[in-house]
């Protein structure tokens, strides 16, 4: 999704100057009404802003009484942007969110005039036109099948994956989650995110939240009902009370921010059903027998993570940044510890992070933060949370802000093919990469729907754009947060970030030539190093949480991997009595068993997947006939197997 062109100007300081007289006497503060230093205070320009709002932060130390007389000339009213919330208030106060104040008055007043009055008054730091967003989607959606309750007579039989872990009946369309390169003659086998040997540790925890962030979830979706999170006090309370006492009336599975109530609306006619896709690539349920699969929604067991619905968006269009900020304080007030962004600004309207860190997104950014840096709310990262952020559709080589900024995940699209998708944004802000689709390569992603949009009575749908790829980073940020608790393991925000960007696949390696997709031709040597640091790997990231080691064979060819990454340099004079894998890590790779000579393990994968196998070995002692090994120190180390088409090299490391 994205905003309308915004412009990053300053209100010059000319302009500034005329507005001495729109503050009173009592608010004065001589100096403070200095042209440059008044006109500093605006963080953005009116250009494209909501008419009759404005966003103000007050100084330290003011309240909102100071400015009494500038209200009543101006016949402005205010109201916190932040709905306080009983024990959070020095979180609040810490990151500024209890001083700013959004003003309302008649659509036909002077919006440019009032904010330079207010900017004059001393009692104010900051003021904020509030831009009104707006959809700009790329992501062309295409539904050619029916529900699952019906015939799908007359629609292909695609069988994008192996064999199914689950019994949900579309996973052999889902590509993005299992990739045999079979989808159709562009496919790449591997093109995928790597979840299905993930499963086999974790299908997520009830108790890790993730908050979708977008227009409306349709919570009673058949798919999604039964993962979406559940504020009990609201559900078993009395409708139009605040039961639980958080500031929001009737927010059973979240809050419509939008139209200001506790009733999520996904069913507007001119809706696009873009957060219900979006929150079913992270969190439909799994194995129920029923549509699709999806990155953590469990194993069909009770588990899985939850869905909070945020909604910020109706009809593609919301209104203003702070329907934004107080999204994210909500979220990080009722327990999400994952913010699940699809959203963002053009590519080029905020070019580096000390513009953003100026303004235009001021009062979201500082929300934002107080989501990251606030109160722990997984149990696992102890100073702080997740934030994950769309690229943007641009096509440009710029990610768009806020993804861009460098303490979130930003996340690029590639499709089927395994190569980069037409209209993703690259380059500079680029986290990381993750399947989103390409309607003229692979069809898109497919997820849940609201069966009623658009009148095809489909409860699932195609939708591509990075929009798409950003929920499935999103999942497997989750999935590991849920694996780490399962372990017990504790990690700061910097470490957990690091280990999801270091739990990647090379993407770069395929970057040369040129690739149509419609009318578009890219020139694939320009998205080198510029699609982060290469595709997610959910595999990858539980190993890294639990400290496995990784080595990564090519499917199909015997691997020879030296083992003195794993027990030093000595490994070739070693004893090797033991290489063994479990049943489901073997029948994962394909490899019934494993040789080591020479301290080399060797193993051939006929299957794409990933396992763990178990080599001993002794240092010292003696063997004896028959191979008995007596005397020295024996040693076990557990080494990931990392089987995939595209890579024909070892590695002891991460990656």
């Amino acid at each position: 999704m994205q905003m309308n062109n915004l412009f990053a100007g300053i209100i010059t300081a000319s302009l500034a100057v005329l507005a001495i007289a729109g503050c009173s006497s009592a608010e004065q503060g001589g100096e403070d009404f200095a042209g440059e230093e008044a006109s500093a205070k605006f963080v953005n320009s009116p250009n494209g802003a909501l008419e009759g709002s404005l966003l103000i932060k007050l100084s330290e130390g003011s309240t909102i009484s100071d400015l009494d007389r500038t209200l009543e000339e101006w016949g402005a009213s205010a109201e916190r942007v932040f709905q306080p919330r009983a024990g959070h208030e020095a979180e609040e106060a810490k990151f500024g969110l209890d001083r700013w104040y959004q003003l309302r008055f008649s659509q036909d007043s002077r919006l440019t005039e009032i904010a330079e009055a207010f900017a004059g008054c001393k009692a104010v730091k900051a003021v904020e036109f509030d831009h009104i967003f707006k959809t700009d989607e790329p992501e062309s959606e295409t539904r050619g099948f029916a529900p699952y309750y019906n015939s799908i007579a007359g629609t292909s039989a695609v069988t994008a994956t192996g064999s199914a872990p689950f019994n949900d009946p579309y996973f052999s369309r889902q590509w993005n989650l299992s990739n045999n390169g079979k989808f159709n003659a562009k496919s790449v086998a591997g093109a995928d995110v790597d979840v299905v040997d993930a499963w086999r540790l974790t299908g997520g925890d009830p108790s890790i939240i993730v908050a979708i962030v977008d227009d409306g979830v349709m919570y009673d979706h058949p798919d999604l009902a039964a993962n979406m999170w559940t504020n009990t006090a609201e559900a078993n309370g009395k409708e139009g009370v605040d039961d639980d006492g958080n500031g929001f009336v009737d927010d059973i599975h979240g809050y419509n921010f939008y139209d200001d109530t506790g009733k999520i609306d996904y069913l507007a006619q001119s809706g696009s059903g873009h957060g219900t896709h979006v929150a079913g690539l992270v969190g439909a349920v799994n194995n129920n027998g029923i549509g699709i699969s999806s990155v953590a929604g469990g194993t069909g067991k009770g588990d899985g993570v939850r869905l909070m619905s945020c909604q910020i968006l109706n009809g593609g269009t919301d209104h203003g940044a702070a329907t934004w900020a107080r999204a994210f304080k909500y979220a990080a007030d009722n327990g999400a510890s994952v913010l699940q962004c699809s959203i963002g600004g053009n590519s080029g309207d905020v070019v580096n992070d000390a513009q953003f860190e100026r303004g235009l997104y001021k009062v979201e950014l500082e929300a934002l933060e107080y989501f990251m840096e606030g109160k722990p709310n997984s149990g696992v990262i102890t100073d702080g949370n997740m934030v994950i952020f769309s690229a943007g559709n641009n096509g440009k080589p710029l990610a768009s802000y806020p993804g861009a900024y460098h303490k979130l995940i930003c996340v690029a699209s590639f499709s089927a093919d395994y190569l980069p998708a037409w209209y993703t944004n690259y380059g500079a802000g680029v986290n990381i990469c993750a399947p989103g689709g390409d309607q003229n390569i692979d069809g898109g992603i497919l997820s849940t729907m609201p069966k009623t949009y658009s009148n095809t009575g489909f409860d699932y749908g195609y939708i591509q754009g990075t929009s798409q790829a950003t929920p499935q980073v999103s999942g497997i940020v989750a999935l590991g947060l849920s694996y780490a608790k399962k372990l017990g393991l504790t990690f700061t925000r910097e470490e957990f970030k690091s280990m999801v960007l270091s739990s990647v696949n090379d993407v770069d390696s395929r970057l040369s030539g040129t690739k149509v997709s419609g009318s578009h031709t890219l020139q694939l040597s320009s998205y080198k190093g510029n699609m982060g640091t290469g595709s997610i790997d959910a595999w990858k990231l539980l190993m890294a949480i639990e400290g496995t080691p990784m080595a990564m064979v090519k499917s199909g060819e015997e691997a020879a991997i030296p083992l003195k990454d794993w027990f030093g340099g000595g490994a070739s004079g070693l004893t090797y009595i033991e290489a063994t894998l479990e049943a489901a890590d073997a029948a994962a790779l394909g490899a019934d068993s494993a040789t080591i000579s020479d301290g080399v393990l060797h193993i051939t994968c006929s299957k794409l997947g990933a396992g763990k196998i178990r080599v001993k070995a002794i240092a010292g002692g003696t063997v004896l006939g028959g191979g008995e090994v007596t005397g020295g120190m024996e040693e076990t180390r557990t080494i990931s197997i990392v089987s995939r088409p595209f890579h024909s090299s070892w590695s002891g490391g991460w990656l």
